[in-house]
């Protein structure tokens, strides 16, 4: 299954081929909950090993964002207000950091990250609830929604938002130790910053248009972002310098954030991705990332694949054989779509619209004979075989967005 890099007329044509297609097959169908939310995957049991029935506030954030972006405004917001009412919960552990900021280096104080998605109740298993990227994609898509249609927020969740956004200027987010959207060691990871900044920026704009920002003030607002954006001059391209540099999640700046602004920046972000993460199967998250490296199910039992190796991660490296990362299956749909931005800033450009259609290809041959999404393609033997994980929710709500965005754009040039 793969579209033509022919003239837009004929891709547009093949290209609702394909979505009947994906359609017949259920490729992006994700099962929403009565609550509104989505477990990681849709393919596993209640009490499944992984863990990947429980819900991941990032995972819900991309997959309400996807069917945001393609014009499902309401079953976004139904995932907005359970994430909301899961978060107010989280209130408790926010003020007492607030409070004592010595207290986050315990990750157990931190506001939670996943939980368990029919009850929103806290699991009992110790996790690396240190992820800022986490919650500040929570706010950041509240605001995004709520600019975007010039709507308002209720009392108490601009309270929520503003506790959050104190949480953030407590624990210096700028410079705070977190384990980044891989959940693992904490470093300072510019994913994560990047995101708390594209978060602050769009509750500072909502301030401005509503004039209110709750428990903060705009000087404050400014003051916080700034300092991100101090991190992120001096760290970016890389994720985490100099320990950890080309990485994929910076990827997330791009899009769906649009945190980076320069030109020449996202350029180098984006080629560097390509130059050193991209593979045959898929794309690296960064090199020497040992999670599902080669003949992983041999090394790990099922109930230690997914098991929080935040603090341990040296001893699974050592199973990583040089060269077989496992490859992902969220990011060619990413890069889709910023190729996509790309060409709506600049059609006169066709190489954009040429590598939208390119890593679109990509994704779609991703897809398992039976038209699911994996997570990740990893070496078994001398085979490239996908995960368990399977349908990921995250790579169904990318590939859905990289559809959209490629239809968009041939629509516009097909008039």
């Amino acid at each position: 299954m793969g579209l033509s890099e022919s003239d837009p007329a004929s891709i547009r044509r093949e290209l609702a081929g394909i979505e009947e297609s994906l359609a017949g097959t259920g490729t992006l169908h994700i099962p929403q909950m009565d609550n509104g939310l989505f477990a990681a995957t849709s393919g596993q049991g209640q009490n499944h090993a992984s863990g990947y029935q429980n819900a991941w506030l990032r995972d819900n954030v991309m997959v309400a964002y996807s069917h945001w972006r393609c014009g499902d405004s309401d079953s976004a917001l139904r995932t907005v207000r359970s994430l909301e009412e899961f978060l107010m919960k989280q209130q408790r552990r926010m003020r007492a950091i607030i409070d004592r900021p010595e207290e986050k280096e315990d990750v157990r104080n931190r506001p939670h990250v996943r939980f368990e998605a029919r009850t929103l109740s806290e699991l009992p298993q110790p996790w690396s609830h240190a992820q800022n990227d986490a919650l500040g994609g929570a706010m950041w898509l509240r605001f995004r929604m709520a600019n975007a249609q010039g709507s308002t927020v209720t009392p108490d969740e601009a309270e929520l938002f503003g506790t959050m956004a104190r949480y953030f200027g407590a624990i210096q987010y700028w410079e705070d130790r977190d384990s980044g959207p891989w959940e693992e060691e904490r470093k300072v990871n510019s994913s994560s910053v990047g995101t708390v900044v594209a978060a602050l920026s769009g509750l500072k704009e909502y301030g401005r248009r509503s004039g209110s920002f709750a428990v903060v003030t705009e000087t404050e607002i400014d003051s916080w972002i700034q300092e991100g954006r101090n991190t992120l001059k001096r760290q970016l391209p890389f994720e985490s310098p100099p320990g950890r540099r080309t990485d994929a999640a910076v990827l997330l700046l791009l899009h769906p954030l649009e945190i980076v602004k320069e030109k020449r920046m996202a350029h180098r972000i984006v080629s560097l991705v390509r130059a050193r993460l991209e593979g045959e199967h898929g794309i690296r998250r960064y090199l020497g990332d040992s999670y599902f490296c080669q003949d992983y199910d041999e090394w790990f039992p099922p109930e230690e694949q997914t098991a929080d190796f935040s603090n341990a991660i040296e001893v699974r490296n050592e199973f990583l054989r040089p060269g077989c990362e496992a490859q992902w299956c969220l990011f060619d749909p990413i890069l889709s779509s910023i190729y996509g931005a790309r060409f709506r800033q600049d059609p006169k450009e066709p190489q954009h619209l040429q590598r939208q259609v390119r890593y679109l290809n990509r994704s779609l041959g991703q897809l398992t004979a039976e038209g699911k999404c994996p997570e990740l393609y990893y070496l078994k033997g001398t085979e490239w075989i996908p995960n368990d994980h399977t349908p990921l929710a995250w790579t169904q709500a990318n590939l859905r967005v990289a559809l959209h965005d490629l239809k968009t754009n041939l629509d516009c040039v097909c008039r």
